[in-house]
Formats: C-alpha cells, structure tokens, sequence
C-alpha cells in the first residue's frame, strides 16, 4: 500500500521526492518520526501518509498527529479497508474523528481517479449519525488543512455544531441589539438580564466587535466595575471570571475588573447548576461548556473568540 501511494504521488508534476518508512528527523521536536509515506511537492510543501491498522492504540495516534502538527507538516490518515454495513472499529473512529467525520480510503476507484488525475486521490466516505454517507473521490490537494494539519472534505463534527449554536444565540443577539435595559430581557429579573447582557458584550469584544449591551458606559470594563462594585454583579463572579478567562478578552482579569471580581465577589455565588450558569452554558457553550470546549480544543476548532490571551 505504501509503495502504491508512493507511485501515484510520483504522477504529479508537482513530485519531488517520497520515502517509505524512512526515519524523519525533527525541526520542534526531540524524536523524528518513520512516516509510512513521506512526499515532497513543489508549491505545495511537505505532507505524511499514515496507513491505520485495527491494532493502532489511541495512545500512539495522538502522538503522531501532535507530532505532525508540531512539525507543520500535513497528516492524512488512510484507513486499511472500511466496511460501513459493520460497526467500524473503535480505532478507526477515532482516526475518522480527528479528521472531522472523514474516511479516507485507497480503493479501486481512487487507484483508478489518481492515475487518470496524476496525483493522489482517495476515496472520502463522510460520517452522518452511525453511518457513512459517500463515498466522494476527492484530491488530496483540494482539502482544507487546519492548524491541526489533519486535513478533511467536509468538516461533519464541528461545523454543524457551530451553526446550531449560533442560530441558538441569534435571537438572544437581536434583542439585545433594541432593549432599552428598562423592560425584561426575555423573562429574566433585572439582574440575570444585565449578566446575559454582559456576558453577550464581553464575547462580542472578544471576537472584535465591542459593544456594550449592559449599560451606556464607552467600554465593558466601565460597565462590568459599576455592576460588580454596586453589587449587581456580586452574585456572578465566579461565572464571569470563568467566562471572562476561557475568551480573548481574558486579559481583563489582570486589570481592575479582576480585583473587581474578587473585591465584591458575594459568598453565595451562582453555581453551575444555577439557572444563569446553565443558560450562559446553553448559549456560549464554547466557553462555559468543559465537555464542548474540551472537543473543539482536541479538534484544533476552538473559534479565536474562544482562546485566551496568552500572557508573555
């Protein structure tokens, strides 16, 4: 199968040299690696080609894909055969999974697409619920490549996620846009109106959009100081601090909104189970959702509204 892969990849005009099972030194990292297909395409750069047995222990996958990604170099997972009327193995799931719901497979109809093409195309079967829609020939070339370098066709994991939760916020989005912080928002009490608020306004600054739909102060730090120092705020402190350090906007826990937060923080605070922290966690499940987050951070797909500010 390498050998094979080898071969196609060498049709491309763009070929300059592959290796088979050929020791890999490092550029960011302590070990090299044994890729099972190393190839080099001019303009296009470097990328592997790892073929997944059933016996491949998550462990040593994970190692090879951060491994890749340190590298810079793109990691394309082909399977050994797939059989979508079975349950597919565990390990390949897990290959599929970091390649966002894709399988890739070197079957007949690719062996046949990459020689009439000149390069490598394989076979991409896309995950949907238990099963396999596909599959598509696709051209390795034309994948999107993340900063996880796990390229795919279709992202079937993380897109429709997203999508879903932006149209979960959307409304809430609009109604802030007209409400004049006297009427309710949506029901809540005064309060939890003005957190939901808040909380809106710090991710819209995070993402590059600053509004403030809280108060009428110029800035969120304005805003978020006169709430937390006239009490309004005393109960939320724990959950805007979490808020607040899981988005970019995480740098405003080392200005006065942080000594805000811990000076007039309540002793009874709001909980995660408390009807505010469930729905914050409902509508920016990106930040305040562990197990949401924990996903898109292992699938490189955390929106950049979402990562913190690194401290030099």
């Amino acid at each position: 199968m390498c050998e094979q892969v080898g071969q196609l990849v060498a049709l491309d005009e763009r070929y300059i040299r592959h290796t088979i099972a050929e020791y890999l030194p490092p550029t960011e990292n302590g070990h090299g690696r044994f890729p099972d297909v190393y190839v080099e395409w001019e303009g296009f750069g470097p990328f592997a080609v790892e073929f997944q047995m059933s016996g491949t222990f998550q462990t040593e996958i994970s190692a090879r894909c951060k491994h890749y990604e340190r590298e810079g170099i793109p990691l394309l997972w082909v399977l050994f055969g797939i059989d979508t009327a079975r349950t597919v193995p565990q390990s390949f799931r897990d290959v599929i999974r970091r390649h966002r719901g894709n399988a890739f497979v070197l079957d007949p109809a690719a062996l046949i697409a990459s020689r009439e093409q000149k390069t490598l195309v394989l076979s991409c079967y896309l995950a949907d619920g238990d099963g396999f829609d596909g599959p598509r020939l696709v051209r390795f070339d034309e994948l999107t490549v993340p900063r996880s370098k796990l390229p795919y066709h279709e992202d079937r994991l993380v897109a429709p996620r997203l999508r879903d939760i932006e149209q979960r916020r959307l409304p809430w989005f609009r109604e802030l846009a007209d409400w004049d912080r006297v009427d309710l928002l949506n029901g809540l009490d005064r309060a939890q109106g003005l957190l939901v608020a808040a909380a809106f306004s710090i991710v819209a600054t995070a993402n590059g959009k600053e509004r403030n739909y809280a108060s009428g102060h110029p800035n969120i730090r304005a805003m978020l100081n006169t709430y937390l120092h006239s009490g309004t705020f005393a109960r939320y402190a724990d959950l805007l601090t979490r808020l607040i350090r899981n988005t970019a906007s995480s740098d405003l826990l080392r200005t006065k909104v942080g000594d805000h937060l811990r000076r007039h923080r309540d002793g009874a605070q709001a909980d995660e189970e408390s009807e505010e922290w469930q729905l914050l966690r409902q509508l920016l499940p990106e930040a305040l959702d562990p197990v949401l987050r924990e996903e898109l951070i292992y699938l490189d797909a955390l929106p950049d509204w979402a990562r913190p500010v690194t401290e030099d």
